[in-house]
Formats: C-alpha cells, structure tokens, sequence
C-alpha cells in the first residue's frame, strides 16, 4: 500500500471564475500595436522600457522590461529597492491611473469599477533583468496617452514617454473574439 492510497481526494475548485468586462480577456486574441521597445527612464543603475502593447476590445495590455547594471561585485540582488518602482499613466483627457502590483481586487469586485485601471498581473525575470505585464482598462480616449515610471531606490527620476491612443484604439478593433468568456455575466 502507497502512503498517499488513503489519503482524502482533493476538493475540485471551480474550472472559471465569474468575468467582469474590466477584467483582462481570457477568450480573445489581441490586437498588436505596431512599436519598437521604447525607452520609459533611464538612469545609472536602471533603464525601463515598454517593449509590447496589446489591444483588447475592453482593454489593453502593457509589457515593461526593467534592466539593472550590476555594480563591482553584485550578484543582481534588489532587495527592497524592487518595491519602490511606480507606474502609471496620464490618460488623453487628463485623469491619472495609479498602478497597483501586489494587490487582490477589493471587495466589491463584482461592480464596475468608477475609475480607470491600471494591474500589474504577471512578472517575473534574473537578477538583471525583470519583466512586468500590466492590465490596463479601459481603452483610452484618442490623444496622447503618456506613461509614468519613477524607481527612487535605483535612481530612476519620474520619467515619461507619450504614445498615440489611437494605434492601441486601432489594435483593439482587430482583437479576436474566439467565444463567450467564461462565467460572463
């Protein structure tokens, strides 16, 4: 008999979770907007940069690359100086989005939140090197979005770079709906 013969069957979680339009796609291709990796901030131990965006109908995504110079001797450890990034975005009619990272939705996430969004929802990387991807929604309003980063802990003064909000709004008019997303109310 193995150790694990009487051991009580795992209780199934449920396959898909209620969606919310606010929420990132998960039954839908994206639409690229056509850029090359574009500097965000630069500084001497850092350098940000948005290498991707993909549009959504609902939405769109950003990707960051974050590059760290390692000093004489550094083995790349950040320690906390990784908590002091911040992101955000100044949308083309003049409202501000704070980025969030490290954080559940809030209770009550089941209504439609009353404010533009910015989540950090997927990162990882090496010790010189970090990747981050961020939901944002909804689509911008057509003008010039800008993008906001500072990294006080790695010398990364507030730093911006504007971008047309009409390549993303483009982009997410050639997204592809493949189904109904899954538990859509």
């Amino acid at each position: 008999m193995g150790f694990f013969d009487d051991a009580p069957a795992p209780v199934p979680e449920p396959l898909w979770r209620h969606h919310h339009p606010w929420d990132p796609p998960e039954a839908e291709f994206p639409g690229i907007v056509p850029i090359d990796a574009t500097l965000l901030g630069r500084s001497d131990r850092t350098a940000v940069a948005i290498t991707g965006l993909a549009a959504f109908s609902s939405g769109f995504e950003i990707q960051l690359i974050a590059r760290f110079r390692p000093d004489d001797g550094d083995e790349g450890g950040l320690g906390g100086a990784r908590h002091s990034f911040r992101f955000g975005l100044q949308l083309p009619d003049g409202r501000k989005v704070f980025g969030q990272h490290g954080r559940r939705p809030p209770r009550g996430h089941d209504t439609e939140p009353e404010e533009p969004l910015l989540q950090a929802f997927a990162g990882g990387g090496t010790p010189f090197s970090f990747l981050s991807r961020w939901w944002a929604w909804p689509l911008p309003p057509k003008g010039a979005l800008e993008f906001v980063a500072e990294w006080p802990d790695l010398g990364l003064p507030e730093s911006r770079v504007s971008l047309d909000a009409g390549m993303i709004r483009d982009a997410a008019e050639r997204a592809r709906r493949l189904w109904p997303e899954p538990g859509a109310s």
